[in-house]
């Protein structure tokens, strides 16, 4: 059969088969070479001699649809979400399937949470609509391994047990196998506790992670600490993980506890004392790069040399430019820095450059967050974004000045927060967006085992939580304990001044018209956190299953009368700020009672 069949760019290949049984058929073998879009149609000539084309059919050339992460380990009660990379694009839905449903449920979403000790798979499909019979047809499709398991013991990961004075160190709780990390537990629900101690307190010192922006997480997000070398000595470091709920299934045989302890040492930082000298030096990793400045750049003639290394070993370069590297070796060099000034004077210094192996890595937290009282919070408010900066250490604790890692992220979940690359090498960002627990993990690419976990609980900061609901016309303050450095208030503003008036100074607020409305509270350059507000009218609250008012007989009322309307109204939760607008919240009660007939000694409240 003289058919040929063409390709409208070449991210595709064409191979003609051997003919078919059938006559009027011709066979070709498509293979993708690019990722893209085009299209392909068939030409024949017939026996007069005329060329016939065919209509053309698109073609998508995709990456492999591929679900991550490639195995899940969860205990009874842990989640963990399945996400996916390549497939066709814009992609729709992925369906899920489970092997055995007895062992893990699964969302649309892809959430997975243990059930019952066990493996199975979860597998996706992507599916597309065949343009030619219009039916659903499976584009592609992809499965994992999912392991639901008990805790049966538990250890402190630390990455090193003898640490300088001075010096920050992260530790988290694992379970036996590498594969249980904290990914497995750390939002295991009824929720796990944590609780650290130390066998010598003047030694080390033991934090919350994002201790340093002053938020002090519950014992049930803290499967990290951050540790810090306080003073010389020998401590122990102790963890015991509670259960609440024994029959939940975390820990094996309904054990109440389980527990683990290590011994850490620190100690002092060589320093000399007489003479009283102040001596640092550079610490790299293997292979990176470091661009070197003084104080004297642009004022004087600087000049950088390697001195002789021992055994001539080419541990480090520099160039004119004052750019530094390392090679693959470890090891100590020295470097001389000159600046010639233009007034006749020549200063020289020499550094050590040593360049290590990384140890570990650490993440920090950033910007700090101040609230009116002074205190600490116990989760990050909504609407807040954080910087994350990746610290990497030395086998002493020390940090390194540069290193040549590449860093890998994820999350246990991606509905309540948003996580990106930072503006500067080894940072991320993060922008919360829902209310509820995100865990995050940071590892080297290259070595797994150079990895940080930390828990994300977000939650509201505006406040009071009753008044997400309002009825028109009531009023209530809103607030916020966050402030600016200075200790300042922010500033408060609706999305709607024609639903919800509110005063951007007092937040004090008052309810116009019905609808849904967001408030925001904003502290200029530092944070903008905001929450949803539902108006509807009194009427609506009346019909609605969850009224709070029910209507009694004079006799069931225990006691005497029944409480006075006034008193219950103001006593509710929907007038937060009755004082403040006394005549508004006089209007309100009339509204009430135009649309509420209430017999003398009938009424009762149920807060």
């Amino acid at each position: 059969m003289n058919l040929k069949l063409r390709a409208a760019s070449s991210i595709i290949s064409l191979q003609a088969l051997p003919d078919s049984s059938e006559e009027d058929t011709a066979t070709f073998l498509v293979k993708g070479l690019v990722i893209g879009q085009t299209s392909v149609s068939a030409v024949v000539i017939d026996k007069n001699g005329r060329k016939i084309n065919s209509a053309p059919q698109q073609i998508e050339v995709f990456p492999p649809f591929r679900l991550l992460p490639r195995k899940v380990t969860l205990i009874v009660g842990a989640m963990m979400q399945i996400t996916s990379e390549g497939g066709p694009q814009p992609q729709s839905n992925i369906l899920f399937s489970l092997s055995h449903e007895s062992i893990a449920s699964v969302s649309s979403l892809g959430h997975v949470k243990g059930l019952s000790v066990g493996n199975m798979s979860v597998t996706g499909v992507v599916q597309a609509v065949d343009t030619e019979t219009g039916k659903l047809v499976v584009v592609s499709k992809d499965q994992v391994d999912v392991e639901v398991v008990q805790l049966k013991a538990i250890r402190i990961r630390a990455p090193i047990t003898r640490m300088k004075t001075g010096t920050l160190m992260p530790v988290y709780v694992m379970g036996l196998t590498s594969s249980q990390t904290p990914f497995s537990f750390g939002n295991a629900l009824p929720g796990l506790t944590f609780h650290w101690s130390v066998t010598k307190r003047d030694v080390l010192d033991v934090h919350t992670r994002h201790a340093e922006v002053s938020v002090q997480l519950s014992a049930e997000h803290n499967f990290a600490m951050s540790v810090f070398g306080r003073s010389k000595g020998r401590t122990g470091l102790r963890v015991v993980v509670k259960t609440s709920v024994p029959l939940a299934g975390h820990m094996l045989d309904s054990a109440l506890e389980l527990h683990d302890e290590i011994q850490i040492q620190v100690y002092e930082k060589l320093q000399l004392l007489n003479p009283e000298v102040h001596v640092e030096e550079i610490l790299m990793s293997p292979n990176s790069l470091l661009k070197l400045q003084t104080n004297r750049d642009g004022l004087g003639s600087l000049s950088y040399r390697v001195l002789d290394c021992p055994d001539r070993a080419a541990l480090v370069q520099v160039d004119d430019k004052g750019h530094l590297t390392s090679g693959s070796l470890t090891g100590t060099a020295s470097l001389q820095i000159s600046s010639q000034e233009t007034f006749g004077v020549n200063q020289t210094i020499i550094v050590a450059v040593k360049v290590v192996t990384i140890s570990y890595l650490r993440l920090s937290t950033s910007p700090v967050m101040y609230t009116s009282n002074r205190e600490a919070v116990s989760a990050i408010p909504l609407g807040a974004v954080l910087t994350f900066s990746v610290h990497f250490h030395d086998s002493t604790g020390e940090t390194l000045h540069s290193h040549n890692s590449m860093l890998s992220f994820s999350t246990n979940r991606d509905d309540l927060v948003q996580v990106g690359k930072g503006s500067s090498n080894g940072t991320l960002t993060v922008r919360t967006v829902n209310v509820g627990l995100t865990l995050l993990g940071v590892w080297d690419s290259e070595q797994a085992g150079l990895a940080d976990f930390l828990a994300l609980p977000v939650q509201h900061a505006i406040h009071p939580a009753e008044a997400q609901r309002l009825v028109v016309g009531d009023v209530v303050c809103f607030s916020a304990q966050f402030v600016n450095q200075e200790g300042a208030s922010g500033v408060w503003s609706s999305s709607s001044s024609a639903l919800l008036e509110i005063d951007p100074r007092t937040g004090a607020a008052v309810a116009r018209d019905k609808g849904t409305v967001t408030v925001y509270y904003e502290i200029p350059g530092q944070l903008r956190t905001y929450r949803e507000v539902r108006l509807i009218t009194w009427t609506s609250l009346i019909n609605t299953d969850l009224c709070c008012f029910t209507f009694l007989s004079a006799h069931t009322v225990d006691g005497a009368d029944g409480p006075n309307i006034l008193q219950q109204f103001i006593d509710s939760y929907q007038v937060m700020f009755f004082t403040l607008f006394a005549l508004l919240a006089a209007t309100a009660v009339v509204i009430i009672g135009k649309h509420v007939h209430i017999l003398p000694n009938t009424f009762q409240y149920h807060g």
